[in-house]
């Protein structure tokens, strides 16, 4: 009932709910003209499968069934099988039950068709995999069209805990009586000795958490959220488990647990690093080794070992192992805790499902001990021609992180900053930045690196000098300073490489937000190159967030108050599919704003998007369902300026890399071998030439567009075209192909001389080869012979080529009795005449 791809539509009534969007589920009436003159849509003869010869007769002679007819029927039909057929529970006179432990359940028998609609939209979600399989042809058996977070048993719905919450509040706002049955317990109690005393805004969440037993706390890197969860840990009383991701964090905790719970390192449960071993009061488990000791035999123990469970960095939530393993562990009390509750791609919603809702959250402006941080923009000289419609970001990438100019600017700071004595973090996303910065910064001061280059015992080493405080500058990427670091000494931070991510900027600010000096954070606004400019709005949106001293101005020391002359635009539009515009890296569209009277142009990251795919816009429109996207847009105006602007969409973060994929083949193979008639004068073309023969350009190389069609496994001669792809001399010549049929052109060099190969992709015909000299100067010239033949064929047809086949020309037929046999012979064939 809760399966979204189940069918009503040859079912009265067909449809129970409609949206308003449409006409609903529509059955085709019979005696349509068109296609009763074809025979169909008209009733038939059961004995022969034909059209009665008097329809309107037939249909005066139908008589209504009755329910004493149908009873007979079943009786003649079904009952002597002996098929058992299950009695539901009336539990409560068939009142609805919500039943709470590790998952929620509820009584089947009482459930309403509200309640079905609202959990069949709430809880089951697309699944990208079975679309991309879908369009690409392959096998989608085994694969589920959506994620479906209702379970249904014989007598039961079960769905994930999370949404206990939002079950109950429907319930109430649509009247529907219901009893509820908590089924968690609560272990034997154990003390707890919390050795701190909570800042003001710490104190509020756990005045609230104490009203929940369930829920996400949002705090802000810097907030203290570790010590929040200590206090829940030690006010629930109870054996706790707190679940993390890495090993960096993992460590964290159990120096935390050490200091502000008094409890030995000894005595803390592990789990992870082949270790397991359950501690009295808390226990600390990596997720992966968790999972693997959830599958075991014995895991029945660990099941049911804790009261209290808190999942770190929870907005990982989303994935597999994630939500699999909480979902097993029984508990009374169960939070997650993250500073950044969303997520880059549209997966959000699954934190909340399986972990309940935000039940409370800290804003930076309410840290009463951290000070704002002090925000400097530097507008930067960097100025380069960058037309995103056609231009790579690597190139320009490079060229940011060589430009002398720039570097210069950005040193002049870093040693402004080093030389007040401030421990200074440079963070960049390119390893030749940080070497560059690295080769002037060590002559004068103690800078350290880190990077994905760093064995583990480097960076083992690096983290100790760094927690001791024993540098002045560290340079390192986002990677390595983002989430789970932990630098309480840092308070000067330098993003130096564009980026445009909330999340990142969220995550770098609050590793140095943790020290009593107020911060400071150095930006570098490329504000002669539109492209970067647009990414320094999107982070300045964040920074008018937290209410900074930000301001776009030169000057650090001076304090700028924030102009009444305001204009904000903060809203949700409709944007026609045809009116995007893909880029390098992103999709753009245009926003008439007659207030300002302007036209902005906004852009969405999406790091897999080029411009040749505007050539697929209409594939995507039709996949994803949609011809009109909803955008949410936001952008600030002072005094006339435009100070920051930010889109977002949903409808297009579904634009993944597979999706890509998918519409990319569906489209070539709709364009390429659909092909009646070749329009080009020559008959082989390579990559460039079939490209522009359908105006597009997807491809860089025939070996791509060949790599494509490979991965389909049901296209007749797909082994024998990757026998040749194989063994195709590509350093001598570039594949070629063939309009119609669709075929590969293929060079193999034998013993004694070359040969050029013809195979088809899906039309039954013969493997052509012609056989020449090894003489690579003459390649030309043997092309153009083989071109002559091709010419032959397209314009006298097949049938005169062979009659008068040439001498350097032989043919291979193949064998389409047994798939594998056929291949095998064929193969032979082919090293035969590679002599």
């Amino acid at each position: 009932m809760f399966d979204k791809s189940s069918s009503f539509d040859r079912l009265f009534p067909n449809q129970d709910f409609l949206s308003g969007k449409g006409f609903g589920n529509l059955i085709a009436l019979p005696f349509y003209k068109k296609t009763l003159e074809q025979g169909n849509s008209c009733f038939i003869e059961i004995d022969n499968l034909q059209p009665f010869s008097d329809q309107w007769d037939y249909i005066k002679n139908i008589q209504r069934i009755s329910t004493t007819e149908l009873d007979k029927l079943y009786q003649i039909y079904i009952a002597p099988q002996n098929i058992a057929i299950p009695t539901l529970p009336q539990s409560n006179n068939g009142k609805l039950t919500i039943t709470l432990s590790n998952v929620v359940k509820i009584n089947r028998n009482a459930i309403s068709t509200p309640l079905i609609n609202f959990l069949k939209e709430e809880l089951n979600f697309l699944n990208t995999e079975f679309l991309i399989k879908k369009k690409m042809g392959k096998n989608t058996f085994g694969t589920e069209r959506y994620f479906k977070f209702v379970e249904e048993t014989e007598n039961a719905i079960i769905i994930p805990r999370g949404f206990i919450g939002k079950i109950i509040r429907f319930c109430r706002e649509n009247k529907i009586e219901y009893d509820f049955s908590d089924e968690r317990k609560k272990q034997n109690e154990v003390s707890f000795l919390f050795n701190a005393q909570l800042r003001e805004h710490q104190q509020i969440v756990i005045d609230t958490i104490g009203k929940k037993d369930l829920g996400v706390i949002v705090a802000p890197p810097g907030s203290g959220k570790t010590v929040v969860g200590l206090k829940i840990i030690a006010e629930k009383r109870q054996p706790a488990l707190i679940i993390t991701h890495r090993k960096q964090i993992a460590e964290q905790w159990i120096e935390r647990i050490e200091t502000f719970l008094g409890i030995p390192k000894n005595d803390i449960g592990k789990i992870g690093q082949g270790k397991t071993k359950i501690g009295k009061q808390i226990t600390l488990a990596m997720i992966q080794s968790l999972s693997k000791e959830l599958e075991k035999p014995d895991a029945e123990k660990l099941l049911n070992a804790f009261g209290t469970i808190i999942v770190d960095e929870c907005h990982h939530i989303p994935a597999e192992t994630f939500r699999n393993t909480i979902t097993k562990l029984q508990t009374f009390y169960l939070y997650g805790l993250t500073a950044t509750p969303f997520r880059k791609y549209n997966d959000s919603k699954l934190i909340f499902i399986h972990l309940g809702e935000v039940i409370a959250e800290i804003k930076s402006d309410e840290i009463s001990t951290s000070k704002r941080p002090k925000i400097i923009i530097r507008n930067t000289e960097l100025d380069v021609p960058f037309n995103s419609k056609i231009d790579k970001f690597e190139t320009l990438s490079k060229i940011l992180v060589h430009d002398s100019t720039r570097n210069k600017a950005i040193l002049q700071d870093i040693i402004h900053e080093l030389k007040s004595d401030k421990k200074v973090v440079i963070i960049t996303e390119r390893k030749e930045h940080i070497d560059s910065l690295y080769q002037y910064l060590k002559q004068s001061y103690e800078a350290i690196t880190l990077s994905g280059e760093d064995s583990e015992s480097a960076k083992n080493s690096k983290w100790k000098l760094l927690k001791e405080g024993n540098y002045q500058v560290l340079i390192t990427t986002g990677q390595f300073f983002g989430e789970g670091t932990d630098l309480q000494n840092a308070n000067c931070l330098f993003l130096v490489y564009p980026f445009s991510f909330e999340g990142k900027l969220i995550q770098y600010i609050g590793r140095v937000q943790r020290s009593e000096i107020a911060p400071t954070i150095y930006d570098y606004r490329d504000i002669k190159i539109d492209y970067l400019n647009k990414m320094f709005l999107k982070r300045n949106t964040y920074y008018r967030k937290i209410d900074t001293l930000a301001t776009l101005f030169d000057e650090p020391e001076e304090e700028i108050a924030v102009s009444e002359n305001t204009f904000i635009i903060d809203q949700k539009i409709k944007i026609a599919f045809e009116k995007l515009e893909f880029r390098y890296g992103s999709i753009v569209f245009k926003y008439d704003v007659p207030e300002m009277k302007i036209e902005l142009e906004f852009d969405i990251e999406n790091l897999e998007m080029r411009p040749e795919f505007e050539v697929l816009k209409p594939y995507f429109s039709k996949t994803l369902k949609i011809k009109n996207i909803v955008v949410a847009i936001y952008a600030e105006f002072e005094n006339g300026k435009l100070i920051s602007q930010l889109a977002l969409s949903n409808d297009l973060e579904k634009i993944s890399s597979q999706l890509i994929e998918g519409v990319k083949f569906k489209f070539i193979t709709k364009t390429f071998l659909s092909k009646a008639n070749a329009v080009s004068q020559e008959n082989m073309l390579d990559i460039n030439q079939l490209q522009n023969e359908n105006n597009c350009k997807l491809y860089d190389s025939g070996g791509e567009l060949l790599n494509d069609f490979l991965q389909n496994k049901n296209y007749k001669h797909q082994k024998h075209l990757q026998y040749l792809a194989d063994r195709h001399e590509r350093t001598i010549l570039k594949i070629r192909f063939v309009l119609n049929p669709f075929s590969f052109v293929f060079l193999l060099a034998g013993k004694e001389g070359f040969h050029i190969i013809l195979e088809t992709l899906n039309t039954e015909e013969a493997t052509y080869i012609w056989h020449f000299d090894n003489d690579k100067r003459t390649l030309p010239d043997k092309l153009k012979h083989i071109d002559h033949h091709l010419n032959i064929i397209r314009n006298r047809g097949r049938q005169v080529f062979i009659e008068n086949l040439p001498e350097n020309f032989s043919r291979i037929l193949h064998d389409y009795s047994d798939k594998k046999k056929g291949f095998i012979i064929w193969k032979d064939l082919i090293e035969e005449r590679l002599t």
